[in-house]
């Protein structure tokens, strides 16, 4: 499952960690939809609660980790409850090219430290330069709805 999904229905929250900017819940649900490790940025998330009618927009994004694995991270960047669109495209776009860049520099760092050990940091480095290409999908930029 690539790109963006349009959820509707009754909303159930897993448990959540708390980020700087966000809520990273551990599952959510939406009707018959099911997400493991969702992200929602923190203006959204204060709409949201266990048990209510809601539209959910989310933006699937497939990276790459360090073991020539990928793994999908879902972020909802849109929220309809009560017949109002609440967006907040802007704040995920800046949060995941900030974590993003981050990561990059950090698999860099790790791929010079760990190059001793059997060539492993070019693993990372691989990962870092294959990271750096991922992007969001282009559809979330269009208006929820």
């Amino acid at each position: 499952m690539k790109g963006i999904q349009k959820l509707t229905g009754t909303l159930t929250l897993g448990p959540a960690r708390h980020g700087k900017s966000a809520e990273i819940y551990n599952y959510i649900r939406v009707g018959d939809a099911f997400l493991k490790s969702v992200k929602i940025p923190g203006v959204l998330a204060t709409l949201l609660q266990n048990g209510m009618a809601c539209t959910l927009w989310v933006a699937t994004i497939r990276t790459p980790t360090p073991l020539f694995f990928k793994t999908d991270i879902h972020v909802v960047y849109a929220v309809e409850v009560g017949g109002q669109v609440h967006k907040a495209i802007e704040d995920v776009s800046r949060g995941w090219t900030g974590a993003k860049w981050l990561t990059v520099i950090s698999f860099l760092g790790v791929g010079f430290v760990t190059m001793p050990l059997f060539g492993l940091g070019v693993l990372f480095w691989i990962n870092a330069v294959r990271l750096s290409f991922v992007e969001l999908p282009l559809a979330m930029r269009k208006e929820p709805g």
